[in-house]
């Protein structure tokens, strides 16, 4: 995506307005009149359905006069020509929504109305109907706005189920997925005072992974950020911040870097804001603001169990994602992060690494300048066996070694990131309640893999050695170390294609058989088969679930990683980690069965009807 200064300086759409709306004014309109039946053909009160080019019409005789309204409840699809009328009300009859017969205006207050069309008696003794020449495109953009009302409802309202409505609205009436995650993210941002959720961190991680999923489950992602939007913010908004006055006489950057560390420091959060807000107004740049946030997120020890570099990271990604529209929002709640979570200099764990880390940071200016002027290459697998050691104290000795040496910082963020895997790889279910430690380091090693790429720095060189310190405390988590499955080790089964195989795995995390799934993907991998469609099934199997946080970024850093590597054991060691991370999750499924009977609903299917049915 593009960085540069325009794109920096893009604001969000205007909310939508109710001049915005479509209105149903049928006299302003040229109408093309299409003959529908004998006057004679309809009995009083009741509705008779026809189809014409497309429009779905539900056409009524009332006390004498005709009228036409869209067939399609706008509620749930419903047939309104199935429908009643009381006094002029038109009623549905699966949720009792009312509308007005002769305008189609909702009677309910949050009700969205259907589309009335004009009709005639003519000399024939047939009834016509007028539609608009371009009423095919007319639908389309009411359905659009239709669907961001729904979507901002459902996110009020926190209901899977309207989310997943306006997705599967949006999404058929040809809105970009880059459009609905943006209105997320805003939404997300805006009305949040948690810092970077978890919602908002799952629909970067939807736009991350779009290409890696398959098309049918892709909604299902969306509602699943979404729907984790919802479930952490509420209807008001935060408090509004604004950049500094523009003058002649702005703090130089140095200036404003120092204040926004110090601030981040003290915990005074609006200040801290109002610096990062300004930056952007003034067109600083990406790579400036990467800066300032990685330097203030990694002045502190792994912060908050290194979410906040991660979730800086997120940020980064989102921002670029959606072209950095809306950003005056989006950066804001990454300062909560800064300046709230958990800085382990302050625990006990930490006590016996703090002298250690110390030591090095007092040699940071001068390993980070022989980085910068020598060259080195790394073996990523075999230091990450060396990140895999009990004790921190040789290990962040070899880090220094080698980046001073001049290893790119990336290669060691790899390498941290593959010992990551093999922590996950190797966690043993008896250790159920600390699957979360293993997730974190593994998608810590990812996001400073690519916060290297936004802004590497000498400040930014602490990370890597805080990553490797909790890498040690997570030793603990592999003993007893889980077996990982041997190299042509198969199952006792015999497959005919990817799918029959894929279908097994399916069965198998169904039912938790985590040991079983884990050979069935080496014995896939190892077999040479086509690895796209093991994606596929590997998000399916998250997203079918109400899948949280972790589970979407390990299933991003083995993706990632995977692709990074030319070493077959790296590339195997990275699926397996997802696998025995998502088949091990206790959870439900309700966000799948919202996002099915919604898709079910936009392709005009009934959801009273059986579906195991002839």
């Amino acid at each position: 995506m593009s960085t540069t200064p325009q794109n920096l300086g893009k604001k969000i759409a205007a909310p939508l307005k109710s001049a915005d709306l479509p209105t149903h004014d049928i006299d302003a309109v040229s109408y093309v009149y299409h003959q529908l039946a004998p006057v004679g053909d309809f009995a009083e009160g009741e509705g008779m359905p026809f189809t014409i080019e497309g429009t779905h019409l539900a056409v009524f005789l009332y006390e004498g006069q005709f009228q036409a309204v869209d067939n399609r409840c706008p509620h749930m699809g419903y047939p309104m020509s199935q429908g009643s009328i009381r006094d002029g009300v038109l009623i549905c009859h699966w949720h009792h929504w009312e509308f007005d017969l002769k305008t189609g205006g909702c009677l309910l207050t949050s009700g969205d109305d259907l589309k009335a069309f004009p009709v005639e008696v003519r000399d024939d003794g047939h009834l016509w109907v007028g539609i608009s020449p371009g009423e095919k495109e007319e639908a389309r953009l009411r359905l659009v706005a239709r669907g961001k009302r729904t979507l901002e409802q459902g996110l009020k309202d926190r209901s899977a189920f309207l989310i997943a409505k306006a997705v599967a609205a949006l999404r058929q009436t040809g809105a970009t997925p880059q459009e609905i995650i943006q209105q997320g993210l805003y939404y997300g941002a805006h009305k949040t005072n948690e810092g970077w959720s978890s919602g908002i961190a799952i629909l970067t991680l939807a736009a991350n992974l779009w290409d890696d999923i398959a098309p049918a489950d892709q909604n299902l992602f969306l509602v699943h950020g979404l729907t984790q939007i919802s479930m952490r913010t509420s209807g008001s908004s935060r408090r509004q911040r604004f950049p500094f006055p523009r003058t002649s006489k702005d703090q130089d950057p140095a200036t404003f870097k120092r204040w926004f560390r110090t601030f981040i420091d003290q915990r005074h959060h609006g200040a801290a804001e109002r610096i990062l807000l300004t930056l952007h107004d003034r067109d600083a740049g990406k790579e400036t603001l990467a800066d300032f946030v990685f330097t203030a997120a990694t002045d502190f020890y792994f912060t908050g169990d290194g979410h906040a570099l991660d979730f800086a990271n997120k940020m980064f990604e989102a921002l670029d994602y959606v072209e950095w529209v809306g950003a005056n929002e989006i950066l804001r709640p990454i300062i909560v992060d800064l300046v709230s979570r958990t800085r382990h200099e302050e625990t006990s764990r930490w006590a016996d690494s703090l002298p250690a880390l110390k030591d090095i940071f007092t040699r940071l200016d001068g390993i980070w300048e022989d980085n910068q002027q020598n060259e080195a290459s790394l073996d990523i697998p075999e230091f990450s066996q060396v990140m895999l050691g009990d004790d921190f104290a040789p290990i962040l000795a070899r880090i220094e070694e080698a980046l001073r040496a001049g290893v790119p910082p990336t290669e060691i963020c790899r390498a941290m990131t593959y010992a990551g895997a093999v922590r996950t790889l190797r966690f043993h279910l008896k250790n159920e309640g600390d699957w979360h430690d293993v997730a974190n380091i593994y998608s810590y090693g990812h996001a400073l893999y690519c916060t290297f790429q936004y802004a590497g720095s000498k400040e930014l060189l602490r990370a890597i050695f805080h990553g490797a310190v909790f890498m040690t405390y997570l030793r603990w988590l592999n003993m007893p170390a889980a077996r990982v499955p041997q190299h042509g080790q198969t199952l006792d089964e015999t497959f005919d294609s990817d799918e029959a195989m894929l279908i097994r795995f399916g069965e198998f995390a169904d039912f938790q058989k985590v040991a079983e799934a884990e050979i069935l993907v080496s014995q896939y991998i190892e077999e040479g088969r086509d690895i796209g469609k093991l994606r596929h099934a590997l998000a399916h199997v998250m997203l079918r679930e109400d899948a949280e946080l972790h589970m979407f970024q390990v299933l991003e850093a083995a993706f990632r990683h995977y692709d990074l590597s030319d070493d077959p054991e790296e590339k195997r060691v990275h699926l397996l980690a997802a696998t025995r991370y998502i088949t091990a999750q206790k959870v439900m499924k309700n966000i799948l069965w919202s996002t099915e009977n919604a898709e079910r609903l936009q392709r005009g299917d009934l959801l009273s009807e059986r579906e195991d049915e002839d």
